[in-house]
């Protein structure tokens, strides 16, 4: 008797393994493809990439006002147009997705910590290494400017404005820097 009772618990719990393997294999076995002829084409995947972003400014040229006598102004548009023989600044810009840009100046410091306000500023953009009324479409310096990176190898972003001295403006050499800021999604 006690042999039958020994058999009869170990058939129960292999039944059970039985039944329990059965139950992980099914998923399987539902997913699966049966090919009935050759060739067998399987179920498509999901398949996906991240490009990561690529976005380079670098400097093109500064911006030069010019030469100007006390109580005057020195100005050039980003499209190159100057009162005093000055060239409009540029800084490049590489990318392989869409940049928004803006540009800010800071005023000129000289002599005796002297400074000028740059005015009227002006900003464009063009694929030519280059300015001129014909290649450069301006923008608003402070309004966002969206720029498609892929559209060329090189976009130039074009800088400009003016200064006004005063008769007691002091001589000497001013300095000050313009910033240009992108904005995109990183990748």
């Amino acid at each position: 008797m006690v042999i039958t009772a020994l058999t009869f618990h170990t058939e129960i719990p292999m039944k059970r393994i039985i039944f329990g393997l059965a139950l992980l294999l099914t998923p399987a076995l539902a997913s699966a493809q049966a090919c009935t002829a050759s060739p067998c084409v399987a179920t498509n995947i999901a398949t996906s990439v991240t490009v990561k972003s690529a976005v380079t400014f670098g400097v093109g040229s500064d911006l030069d006002f010019g030469v100007v006598v006390p109580a005057s102004a020195a100005g050039v548009t980003a499209q190159g147009v100057s009162t005093t023989s000055g060239s409009a600044g540029s800084v490049t810009l590489v990318a392989n997705q869409s940049v928004s840009v803006t540009a800010d100046f800071s005023d000129l410091t000289g002599p005796g910590a002297a400074t000028l306000a740059v005015a009227s500023t002006s900003c464009g953009v063009s694929t030519t290494s280059t300015t001129s009324i014909t290649v450069t479409t301006l923008f608003p310096c402070a309004t966002p400017k969206l720029i498609d990176g892929t559209a060329a190898a090189t976009t130039h972003i074009w800088l400009g404005g003016s200064v006004t001295t005063l008769a007691t403006t002091p001589a000497g050499n001013y300095a000050g820097t313009a910033t240009v800021t992108g904005t995109y999604t990183a990748y």
